[in-house]
């Protein structure tokens, strides 16, 4: 599980936080039962977890995720935080009391979102992330798990904060053109020289959306959805109904 935020330079462009909150892997330990030419017996075992499923899920979240969050987060800023993911199936949210003390202590407010079904240009981990600690840990060559978790490690941490900046300004590029296509995606993905732009020192941290794009794509939000008293042929708790489901 990889976790990345948006890094912070200072007025000088100095870095002043690169934005990584860590990546853990889904493993555990175990003994080795019996000798072979790899270990002895007794030897503890890397092994991957087979089941990613929701528990293991709160596991990570509360033992390295939300720690890790804590500890690496900037103490001038404001502790309201949101953590976007993705709506796999695993992705549920826990509402036990334990959870919910991880979150709100130490003055924290820590809350879970889903980002849009089917939407993975709203995911800064799909914009750049993912494929940069891959195309870096596919230049090595690990013989076990052991070393795989040390390659991947490894890509993670040499990750250019310069480049994650520059994908959560992408991010707001594709957030723009959802706008424009009224919450589609059927679009080219915009190029506006982020490179060119960081070098001549004009890259911006936040962009400026044409106030009418985002009156067209309310007046758009407005118009296709029926409110329920204007249902046709549909008696009100029925109309209710169809509604919740």
């Amino acid at each position: 599980m990889a976790t990345i935020g948006k890094p912070i330079f200072g007025p000088n462009g100095a870095l002043v936080h690169d934005g990584k909150y860590g990546i853990f892997p889904f493993v555990y330990e175990s003994i080795a039962k019996k000798k072979s030419k790899n270990r002895d017996v007794g030897a503890v075992e890397i092994k991957a977890t087979q089941n990613v499923n929701k528990e293991a899920i709160r596991a990570m979240l509360i033992n390295n995720v939300i720690p890790s969050i804590k500890a690496n987060w900037p103490a001038y800023l404001p502790k309201d935080i949101f953590i976007q993911w993705d709506n796999a199936r695993s992705h549920q949210i826990p509402r036990d009391e334990e959870f919910e003390t991880t979150c709100h202590s130490e003055g924290f407010n820590i809350q879970f979102i889903y980002q849009p079904a089917q939407s993975p240009d709203l995911n800064v981990l799909d914009l750049g992330l993912f494929n940069v600690i891959q195309s870096i840990q596919y230049q090595s060559f690990p013989k076990n798990l052991k070393e795989l978790i040390e390659r991947v490690t490894e890509a993670y941490q040499m990750f250019n904060p310069e480049l994650n900046k520059q994908i959560w300004i992408s991010l707001q590029c594709f957030m723009e053109e959802i706008l424009i296509n009224q919450g589609g995606n059927n679009f080219i993905p915009p190029h506006k020289g982020k490179k060119r732009l960081e070098r001549m020192g004009m890259l911006p941290e936040q962009l400026e959306v044409d106030k009418n794009v985002v009156q067209e794509a309310v007046n758009y939000l407005n118009n296709i959805f029926i409110p329920v008293h204007q249902g046709q042929g549909i008696e009100e708790d029925e109309a209710m109904q169809v509604d919740a489901d």
